[in-house]
């Protein structure tokens, strides 16, 4: 009995072995093969169109260089003068030129991945107005070549290789050339930047496999360029009119190709057949002794697995008859009872909705709390400004001046009505700056003749909303600080102005300033971020708000978004300090 099962299987076995060997055998040379030879072509028809993207993507960032300098109002204005003043410039006027071009190329290629490109700037007439970096300029030749000037004429990007002198590609270099026009279509000059061959050599490097030849829209050479081939022109076999990427052959070498809408430089990789498929012919002998080591590996063990396979087989036949059905123990209820993984379900989907409603029942506490703190601090108010103000009130109306004294009545008490009104969060800068200047006029009252301000505040940024009493402690610390150990008169100016993409305002005095230590302390804590709702104001402590400056840098920085800037900084020595408040962006939207 074991010997014919093990014959069974020594048959079965083999004759699954044989004709496996055989399928895949014919599968791999009708299939896998032919498959491997599409995909190399196809993996090199991407590589060229990848080489091509990087060439496409070098070509854009210089191009962007190009763009940006002919589109600066700020250069078409000085080659508009430099048009209409003629040729002869004073020393002066041309030193001030060359600064000013500089500046400009300068800010152009700062943020680019090109910082070591050399820039040149001609005139209408050709000649050379500014050069950046090294001077080798191949704008002459490039004006000189075959269809040029038509193309920079036409506002079109004209792309020029040199091979310079070393044939190791050290001086060898490519230019990107446009001409200057103004939004009437005045011309002004050209704009030439340069980059050595460098970067082509990285994206064009496929390891000596192949080569990679660049050619632009007039079949000129691009890449590689060798001395005395500047002009050169390849001829490739075959009609790449219609298709814009594809593959053909000219007698031993294969070209895959790829053109260019963008740059219109067209990117062929350059095989030997012997190369490019050496690695399949390769495989497919490698291929031949596997299988046959693997068959013989196989028949190895069948027989060795079979005789393994019998005897537990045996057993298991043994075990199996001693089972029955009601041994199992299980009804078809049991097999098929799912409510555990529903309830399951239902128990960790009840977590989830617990979770999230205590997580959202903490956010409306925190934010509650953050309100109540910042409403309790806008509500104290200091007796000691109570006292001065009540104090300057006294002596106004000993002295018989009562105008001053229902003046400063009514100014206290529209500061004391806009101070404890924490309802409103929100307020325009109109309100604040009304607060600030009754403010300013009180303590004007105080301090008399030792006190002057002034307020700069422009139309447009009063309906600015900003958080109340946000501004007001900037002006309270240059009266309570700015002004200890210094002589009068004590001076406090207030700027406040705005455009459409932004606004600034800018508290400055002519105290003694902040010392680098404090300015250190201020920018810590402000960037922390974790004091501004902590601090609690000093019960003696002068004012009106109660709220330091990290505190109302944090609110209007959390209110106005990532847009908000805070400098803080000592003027002139000896002319106080200033603290600037600006935002970039359309801040008619926060």
């Amino acid at each position: 009995m074991n010997l014919k099962f093990r014959t069974k299987l020594y048959i079965v076995f083999s004759a699954v072995i044989i004709f496996s060997a055989v399928s895949f055998s014919l599968y791999i040379h009708m299939h896998i093969f032919g498959q491997m030879e599409r995909e190399t072509t196809y993996n090199d028809q991407q590589l060229c169109i990848k080489i091509s993207e990087n060439v496409d993507t070098y070509v854009e960032k210089l191009d962007d260089i190009t763009k940006k300098l002919i589109s600066d109002p700020q250069l078409i204005q000085i080659m508009r003068e430099i048009r209409n003043e003629g040729e002869v410039l004073s020393s002066y006027e041309q030193l001030k030129q060359e600064r000013e071009m500089a500046g400009i190329v300068s800010n152009a290629i700062t943020l680019t991945s090109f910082p070591h490109v050399n820039v040149y700037i001609y005139d209408r007439y050709e000649n050379c107005r500014h050069v950046y970096n090294q001077d080798r300029s191949n704008f002459r030749k490039i004006i000189g070549s075959e269809g040029c000037r038509e193309q920079l004429n036409n506002k079109k990007l004209v792309i020029y290789a040199d091979s310079g002198r070393d044939i190791s590609g050290e001086d060898r270099s490519i230019s990107f050339v446009r001409a200057i026009f103004d939004v009437s279509a005045n011309h002004y000059g050209y704009i030439e930047v340069q980059s050595d061959y460098k970067e082509l050599d990285k994206i064009c490097n496929i390891n000596d496999v192949g080569d990679v030849i660049l050619m632009d829209v007039n079949g000129k050479t691009v890449y590689p360029v060798l001395p005395g081939e500047e002009n050169a022109r390849m001829t490739v076999p075959g009609d790449i009119s219609v298709e814009r990427n594809g593959v053909f052959t000219d007698e031993d070498d294969i070209y895959f190709y790829n053109c260019s809408d963008y740059s219109g430089i067209s990117t062929y990789i350059r095989y030997s057949q012997e190369t490019l498929y050496s690695s399949l012919v390769l495989l497919q002998r490698t291929t031949v002794i596997f299988f046959i080591a693997v068959t013989a590996a196989a028949f190895v063990m069948v027989i060795v697995f079979s005789r393994m396979l019998v005897r537990p087989l045996q057993e298991l036949r043994d075990n199996v008859l001693k089972v029955t059905y009601e041994n199992m123990g299980l009804g078809d209820d049991d097999l098929y009872n799912n409510n555990e993984i529903v309830e399951l379900k239902d128990a960790f989907q009840k977590i989830l909705d617990d979770l999230k409603s205590t997580a959202e029942r903490e956010i409306a506490s925190n934010q509650a709390e953050a309100r109540a703190r910042i409403a309790a601090l806008q509500a104290q108010i200091s007796p000691h400004f109570i006292h001065n103000v009540l104090y300057s009130i006294s002596i106004a109306s000993r002295e018989g001046r009562t105008d001053d004294s229902a003046s400063m009545c009514k100014q206290l008490s529209d500061m004391l009505r806009y101070t404890v009104n924490s309802n409103a969060g929100i307020t325009e800068l109109r309100e604040e700056i009304t607060c600030i200047a009754n403010y300013l006029s009180l303590q004007k009252k105080y301090y008399e003749d030792f006190l002057e301000y002034e307020l700069h505040v422009e139309k447009e940024i009063e309906r600015l909303h900003v958080p109340r009493l946000s501004i007001l402690p900037f002006v309270e610390n240059a009266i309570q600080h700015a002004f200890d150990g210094k002589r009068p008169p004590y001076k406090v100016e207030i700027y406040a102005r705005a455009d459409e993409t932004s606004w600034e305002i800018k508290i400055k005095d002519n105290g003694r300033g902040f010392s680098q230590t404090k300015i250190k302390e201020l920018e810590r804590k402000i960037c922390e971020g974790n004091t501004a709702l902590d601090e609690e104001k000093k019960e003696n402590a002068p004012g009106m708000g109660g709220m330091g400056i990290p505190n109302c840098v944090l609110r209007l920085r959390l209110y106005m978004g990532e847009g908000f800037h805070f400098t803080i900084k000592n003027n002139a020595p000896g002319e106080g300090a200033s603290v600037c408040l600006s935002y970039t962006g359309r801040w008619n939207d926060v």
